[in-house]
C-alpha cells in the first residue's frame, strides 16, 4: 500500500508545475521518448510543448497543447478543445496498479493531497470517478491557486503502461469549460494514442 501511495503522489503532484510555454515555435513535435523508453505521443491536434516538458527524473512530465498554437502555424491541426493535456509517467516499475486500488487511494486525504496543486487535501473535491478500459477517470475541482486562465475543474485518467503508472490530465480554460462528455472523449483518445505508441 505504501508503494501504491508513493506512486500516486508522484503522478499527482507534477501537474502543479506545468503550464504551457508562451513562445510559439515554427514547428512542434507530435511525439517524444522519455527515460525508460516509453513514447509520449499526442492524439490528433495535440503536440509536445518542449519548453515545459521534462523527460527525465522520478516522474517524466510532458505537456501537450494545440499543434497550431504551439507552432504558430494555422495550417497545422488544432486540438479539439481549448486547454492543455499533461502526461506524467512514474519512473518506477510497479507491476501494474488496478483502477480499484487507485480509486480507493484517491478517496483518502493523502490521495486528494496528491491531486491538489498546493498539496492540501481540502483543496480538491472529487466530482466523479469511473473505470473504462482498465483506466480510472476522475473529474475534480481544485480550489488552490491555479495558473492564469485555467479552469477550476479538470479531468484526469490513471492507468498502466508496461508496469508504470501513467497519469493524463486535461485542463480547460476559465472562459471555456470542457463538457463532461467531451472531456472523457478527449482523454480516451489520448490514452488510446499512448497505448498504440507503446504497443509491442
Amino acid at each position: 500500500m505504501q508503494t501504491f501511495k508513493a506512486c500516486l503522489i508522484a503522478a499527482g503532484l507534477v501537474l502543479a508545475a506545468c503550464t504551457p510555454g508562451s513562445n510559439p515555435t515554427s514547428s512542434a513535435p507530435t511525439a517524444i521518448k522519455i527515460s525508460g523508453g516509453l513514447v509520449i505521443a499526442g492524439a490528433k491536434g495535440w503536440c509536445i510543448d518542449g519548453q515545459t516538458s521534462r523527460t527525465t527524473g522520478p516522474a517524466a512530465v510532458v505537456v501537450l497543447g494545440s499543434c497550431a498554437s504551439l507552432s504558430g502555424n494555422a495550417f497545422l491541426p488544432r486540438a479539439p478543445v481549448p486547454g492543455i493535456v499533461t502526461v506524467s509517467v512514474d519512473s518506477r516499475i510497479t507491476g501494474g496498479l488496478l483502477p480499484g486500488t487507485l480509486k480507493t487511494l484517491l478517496l483518502t486525504d493523502a490521495g486528494r493531497a496528491a491531486l491538489a496543486r498546493d498539496g492540501q487535501s481540502q483543496s480538491v473535491k472529487i466530482l466523479e470517478t469511473q473505470t473504462l478500459d482498465d483506466a480510472l477517470y476522475v473529474h475534480l475541482t481544485d480550489s488552490s491557486k491555479l495558473p492564469k486562465n485555467t479552469a477550476t475543474d479538470y479531468w484526469r485518467a490513471l492507468f498502466d503502461i508496461g508496469g508504470r503508472l501513467v497519469s493524463v490530465s486535461l485542463s480547460g480554460t476559465a472562459q471555456n469549460a470542457i463538457a463532461r462528455a467531451k472531456g472523457l472523449l478527449v482523454l480516451q483518445g489520448q490514452i488510446a494514442r499512448l497505448r498504440a505508441a507503446n504497443r509491442g
